[in-house]
């Protein structure tokens, strides 16, 4: 059970700064109307989108992330499984 509370958390907090670095980025977009705020180019993030193969990246990650999440999740299972015969 505490995994899934720990798994909770961390997706909150995961949200909670993707919410905050969109409206930094908001913020940024009313402000650049008035200054000009230069943004670094990231050369190798344009080349991935350019060929498309930024979703295979994204698709590569998740992949990876949803693997541990379900790994974790079976190996907490088990462990609480093992607990409860020990207690018996």
């Amino acid at each position: 059970m505490k995994l899934y509370r720990i798994l909770a958390v961390w997706c909150f907090m995961l949200f909670a700064t993707a919410g905050v670095q969109q409206a930094q980025a908001q913020a940024t977009e009313t402000e650049s109307s008035v200054t000009v705020v230069a943004e670094p180019e990231v050369e190798m993030a344009d080349t991935l989108r350019q060929d498309g193969k930024i979703y295979v990246v994204v698709v590569v990650l998740l992949t990876v992330l949803v693997g541990m999440i379900v790994y974790l999740i079976s190996l907490d299972r088990k462990v609480s499984r093992l607990e409860k015969q020990v207690r018996e």
